[in-house]
C-alpha cells in the first residue's frame, strides 16, 4: 500500500481532523555511548540481532497511521543517507514516506526541534522517538487517548509512553533512572526529575503546590522511559521560545511541569504487557539483545525476518540460524544464539548467549560467550571472547583472548597470542580531544596516553580511555552504563548505593549496600536471598499453571518472563520445576496412570528449560535425588525416566553420562535408584545393537 501523502487540515467546525500523524526520529540524543564505534558509524545503524537499530523503530511506526517520517541527523549524515537510498523505505511502495533532515549544526535535542520549527516541517501531531527503539507496542490506543485528551484539556501537549518495571528488572538502566510524580486518576505528570545512581540522592525537593486540589499522587521510580512520545504541533515552537531547553526530559518536561507561566500539561501512558526498550547504552544493548532472543518482543523476533533476504529459523533453546550457515560436527551451540548467513564455524568451537553476523569465519577451538560479533568478522583458532562487541571487519588472530566489557571498533586487527584486558576500547583512530574520552589536563600526560597502542604485523590499534567531559557527571555512572561492567570494580564512597534501581529514601544499610567491612558477606547474603525469592515465585507460577491446567506453551512463557525479569537461571528453574511436577502424581491411587497423565503433559515444560547435555544430566540428577528422598516416588523413578526420554527431555548420551557419574551414588537410596536404571541402560544397549545389525543388513 503506498504511503499516505495527504496533509492534515481543519474541518468546518474548526476542530482538528484526526488524520495520519507525522513522526520524528532523532538519530542522536547527544549521549556519548558505544565509543569508539559511534565515532565511526551512526548508532542507529548498529546491528541488534543482525538488524540495524533504526529498522525496529520504523517497523513500530509502520503499524500506525503515520504519513511522514523525518529522520533527523546531526552526525554521520552521509552514512545514513546512503543506507536509506538503498533501503526499501525509500521505494514508492514503502509503508512510510521517509525523509532525511540533515542538521549538522545542532548540538542538542533542543536544537533539533528548534530547527524543525524553523523549517516548518511539523504541521500535525507527531510521534517523537529515537532511532534505537525496540518494541512490539500497539500505539493505536495511546494515540486515541492523546487525541481524546486534547478535546478535554486544551493545554495537553504530550503523552509520554512509559514501561512499568520492578527494581530488579533487567530492562532498567544501571547508570540512571527517573522519578515521575503522577496523578493516578488522569495519569498527568505533575513533576519529573532524573536521578543518577551515584552518588546516592536521598531526597526529592518539590513545590507543595502540586498537592493542591489533588487527593492522591503517585511517586514512581519503577518506570522505564524509552523516549517514545506523542506530541502536539506546539512542542517544537515551545523549544524555540525557550532557548535554554537543550534536553528533552530534564529541560523540556521538567520545565513544563514546574512552570506556572506556560500552563501546559503532559500526560503519561503506562505500558504493562507490551515490550518497550531503548538501546541507550551498552548495558541495555546486551540486555535488549537477550530479550529479543528470549522472545520477549514477539512478534519482533529473528525468524520474523524484518529485513529482505533474511531466512532465520527458530529452534529449541532460542537458537536462530540462517539457512546458509556451515557448522562443523563438533561445534557446540548452546541457548540464546543467532548466526547470520554465510558464516562458517570450525571444529570444537563453543558458542553461547551470542549473536554472530553475516559472512563471519569462526575458527577451531573458539569460545564465544556473550559475544556480539557483527558482519565480516574473522576469528582464528583458539580464541576466547567474553561479553564484548566486535564490530564489522574485525580480524582476531590465533590464540587471542578478549576479556569482558571490551569494544573493538570497525576494521581492528589483533593478535596473535594476545590478551586484551576487560573494559578495553580499541579503534584504528586515536581518541578525540573533546569527548567523554577527553585528554587529561597535562598535555604531556595526554600525549603519552594517546600513544598507548596495540602493535603487531597489522595496522596500529589505539586504546581509548574512559573519561567524563562534564564536571557534573560522575564517571562511575558512565561505567555503570558500559558493557558487562562489574559492580565490584566501582569504588564506593559513603552514602553510595550499588543498586542503580534503588528507590529514593532507602536506608543506607539496605541489603544491597556493599560499602561496609562486611560488604562481601552482605552481597553473598543478598544474592542468596534473591535466589530463594526467585525460586518461591517460580514455584508459585508452576503450581498455578498445573492447578489451572494451562497449556505448556503458556506456562513456559510465564516462567521465562519471570526468569528474565528476575535475572534467574535455568538451573534454579529446573531445581524447582521437577519436584513440583513429581509431587502432582497421585502415588496412592492408580499410580501408574496418574504418572503418565502428569508427565506426558508436563515433561515438555521441563524440556523447554533444558537445552544442553549438561542441562539434561542436571534434570536426571534432580529426578533421582527427589525420588530417593520420597519413599512413595522411588517406585516411579524408572517409569519417569522412560517418559522423560520419550519426550526428548533427556537423550541417550545424557542418561549414560549420568549413570556412569559419581553423583549417581551420592547416597544409598540414590544408588538403589541407579541400580533400577540398569534395566533401562540394558534396553538402550539392545536397541543400539539392533540398529547396528539393521545398518549392516542394509549395506549388504
Amino acid at each position: 500500500m503506498p504511503p499516505k501523502q495527504k496533509k492534515p487540515n481543519n474541518n468546518e467546525s474548526g476542530e482538528e481532523a484526526e488524520e495520519a500523524l507525522q513522526a520524528v526520529i532523532l538519530t542522536d540524543f547527544f549521549e556519548e555511548h558505544f565509543l569508539p564505534i559511534s565515532h565511526e558509524m551512526p548508532r542507529c545503524l548498529m546491528p541488534l540481532c543482525n538488524i540495524p537499530l533504526i529498522e525496529y523503530t520504523l517497523e513500530l511506526l509502520s503499524t500506525v497511521d503515520v504519513f511522514e517520517v523525518f529522520i533527523v541527523c546531526t552526525t554521520h549524515i552521509d552514512a545514513i543517507k546512503n543506507y536509506f537510498e538503498k533501503s526499501n523505505w525509500m521505494k514508492p511502495n514503502s509503508r512510510l514516506a521517509v525523509k532525511i533532515v540533515a542538521t549538522p549544526e545542532c548540538m542538542s535535542v533542543g536544537d533539533c526541534l528548534r530547527e524543525l520549527d524553523a523549517r516548518q516541517l511539523i504541521t500535525n501531531d507527531f510521534i517523537l522517538t529515537s532511532g534505537e527503539l525496540v518494541s512490539n507496542l500497539k500505539l493505536d490506543k495511546a494515540i486515541e487517548e492523546h487525541r481524546a485528551r486534547k478535546k478535554t484539556d486544551k493545554n495537553s501537549i504530550m503523552t509520554m509512553i512509559l514501561k512499568e518495571a520492578s527494581r530488579t528488572h533487567t530492562a532498567r538502566a544501571k547508570d540512571a533512572n527517573s522519578i515521575f510524580v503522577l496523578d493516578p486518576t488522569s495519569y498527568q505528570c505533575v513533576y519529573y526529575e532524573p536521578v543518577v545512581s551515584l552518588p546516592r540522592k536521598d531526597r526529592l525537593e518539590i513545590s507543595p503546590e502540586i498537592f493542591e486540589n489533588r487527593t492522591q499522587l503517585e511517586f514512581r521510580n519503577d518506570l522505564v522511559d524509552p523516549f517514545l512520545d506523542i506530541c502536539s504541533v506546539e512542542v517544537p515552537a515551545l523549544f524555540t521560545e525557550n532557548f535554554d531547553w537543550q534536553r528533552l526530559r530534564s529541560d523540556f518536561v521538567h520545565g513544563i511541569v514546574t512552570s506556572d507561566i506556560l500552563g501546559k500539561t503532559i500526560y503519561t501512558r503506562l505500558a504493562t504487557e507490551s515490550y518497550v526498550g531503548r538501546v541507550q547504552n551498552e548495558q541495555l544493548y546486551a540486555t535488549i539483545t537477550s530479550h529479543v532472543l528470549n522472545r520477549w518482543s514477539f512478534p519482533i523476533v529473528p525468524e520474523t525476518n524484518l529485513r529482505a533476504g533474511d531466512d532465520y529459523e527458530f529452534s529449541r533453546g532460542n537458537i536462530y540460524k540462517s539457512m546458509n550457515v556451515v557448522l562443523s560436527r563438533s561445534s557446540i551451540l548452546e541457548e540464546n544464539l543467532q548466526i547470520g548467513a554465510g558464516t562458517r564455524i570450525g571444529e570444537n568451537t563453543h558458542i553461547k548467549n551470542s549473536v554472530i553476523g553475516r559472512n563471519c569465519h569462526i575458527g577451531d577451538n573458539v569460545v564465544l560467550e556473550g559475544a556480539y560479533v557483527w558482519d565480516d568478522v574473522v576469528i582464528e583458532n583458539n580464541c576466547t571472547i567474553n561479553d564484548s562487541i566486535i564490530a564489522n571487519n574485525v580480524h582476531i588472530l590465533n590464540n587471542t583472548t578478549i576479556e569482558k566489557g571490551s569494544i573493538l571498533s570497525v576494521g581492528v586487527t589483533l593478535g596473535p597470542d594476545l590478551s586484551i584486558a576487560k573494559y578495553s576500547r580499541l579503534s584504528l583512530h586515536p581518541q578525540p580531544k573533546n569527548s567523554m574520552f577527553e585528554e587529561s589536563e597535562d598535555e604531556n600526560d595526554a600525549e603519552e596516553e594517546r600513544q598507548e597502542v596495540v602493535v603487531g604485523n597489522h595496522t596500529t590499534v589505539y586504546y581509548w580511555k574512559l573519561r567524563s567531559d562534564d564536571d557534573d557527571v560522575d564517571i562511575r555512572n558512565v561505567k555503570l552504563g558500559s558493557l558487562a561492567f562489574d559492580m565490584a570494580d566501582i569504588k564506593l564512597e559513603d552514602g553510595d548505593i550499588t543498586d542503580s534501581a534503588s528507590e529514593i529514601g532507602e536506608s543506607s544499610d539496605d541489603e544491597d549496600d556493599i560499602g561496609s567491612i562486611d560488604g562481601a558477606y552482605a552481597l553473598d547474603s543478598s544474592i542468596a536471598k534473591k535466589t530463594e525469592e526467585f525460586k518461591r515465585e517460580i514455584a508459585s507460577t508452576i503450581e498455578r499453571s498445573i492447578n489451572e491446567n494451562h497449556t505448556v506453551y503458556t506456562a513456559a512463557l510465564e516462567v521465562t518472563g519471570l526468569r528474565m525479569s528476575s535475572n534467574g537461571s535455568y538451573t534454579d528453574v529446573r531445581e524447582v520445576m521437577v519436584p513440583i511436577i513429581m509431587d502432582h502424581i497421585d502415588a496412592n491411587n492408580n499410580t501408574m496412570q496418574s504418572m503418565k497423565s502428569v508427565l506426558n503433559k508436563w515433561a515438555p515444560l521441563v524440556g523447554k528449560m533444558t537445552h544442553t547435555p549438561d542441562d539434561q544430566v542436571h534434570v536426571l540428577q534432580i529426578l533421582q535425588t527427589y525420588c530417593a528422598s520420597q519413599e512413595n516416588l522411588g517406585k516411579l523413578f524408572l517409569g519417569a525416566l522412560q517418559i522423560f526420554y520419550n519426550a526428548d527431555v533427556v537423550e541417550e548420551d545424557a542418561i549414560r553420562h549420568w549413570y556412569n557419574s559419581d553423583s549417581a551414588n551420592s547416597s544409598p537410596a540414590e544408588t538403589k535408584l541407579k541400580e533400577k536404571a540398569t534395566k533401562f541402560i540394558e534396553w538402550l544397549d539392545e536397541a543400539e545393537e539392533e540398529s547396528e545389525e539393521e545398518d549392516d543388513s542394509d549395506e549388504e
